[in-house]
């Protein structure tokens, strides 16, 4: 008898490294700037160099390593150019993502980000806080039927995660995102997609200058970069 039992494919010694890797970048346990030794990566994972080229060659396209020469990589470091390309595009799509949640969501949609909003409660660390953000302002981008949309949020989020990592503690700020989130549920609840956005906006603004004056005060910015990012 022919089994028709299905498993799942067996997962690549590359792609074992690559998702490791990216994990720890993201997460900064490995610190932006740092330099990656191929035969080192390779003895750790307990592999040859070739699935270590293979996973480094995905996170250059990720933009999250660059190559040097001789087995060689450093992780892509925190740069003004970056923080200001990630603000300016949670700005940009944020607002459309909430005015389109008004107008599609479900009572489901709603009950959903109510849950992800009461997450806000419980003490929070920067990892914990962050992943209940992105899965908050993921799940509005979902209710906007847009899945290009929510496709730049999660990668958007992704980003995010490295930037707020590195950079800052919102446990201080838990009470004030609770809010936040819950008035803008309530905007998306009554179909008010006006109001939606412009809670959104301001809530963008408000993170965009938190961040900006975090980074400044750990010296990652300029008086004169951070300028430039609030115009």
């Amino acid at each position: 008898m022919i089994s028709t039992q299905t498993h799942p494919p067996a997962v690549t010694a590359s792609e074992r490294i690559y998702t490791a890797l990216r994990q720890r970048i993201m997460r900064c346990e490995i610190t932006p700037g740092a330099t990656l030794d191929a035969a080192e990566i390779a003895q750790e994972y307990e592999v040859s160099k070739t699935p270590v080229r293979d996973a480094m060659q995905r996170l250059a396209a990720d933009g999250l390593v660059t190559i040097l020469p001789r087995s060689g990589y450093r992780v892509a470091p925190i740069t003004f150019q970056a923080v200001h390309e990630i603000l300016d595009m949670r700005a940009a799509i944020g607002p459309h993502a909430a005015r389109q949640a008004a107008r599609y969501a479900t009572p489901e949609d709603v009950a959903e980000l109510r849950r992800i909003v009461r997450e806000y409660d419980a003490p929070l660390d920067v990892g914990a806080m962050q992943q209940v953000a992105r899965r908050f302002h993921v799940a509005i981008a979902s209710c906007s039927r847009n899945r290009r949309l929510v496709a730049l949020s999660e990668s958007l989020f992704d980003e995010l995660e490295r930037l707020l990592r590195f950079a800052i503690d919102f446990t201080v700020k838990a009470g004030e995102h609770s809010d936040e989130h819950t008035a803008l549920v309530d905007a998306i609840e009554a179909g008010d997609g006006e109001r939606a956005a412009s809670i959104e906006a301001e809530h963008i603004k408000h993170s965009r200058e938190f961040l900006i004056e975090r980074l400044m005060t750990l010296g990652y910015l300029s008086q004169g970069e951070a300028r430039s990012a609030e115009r």
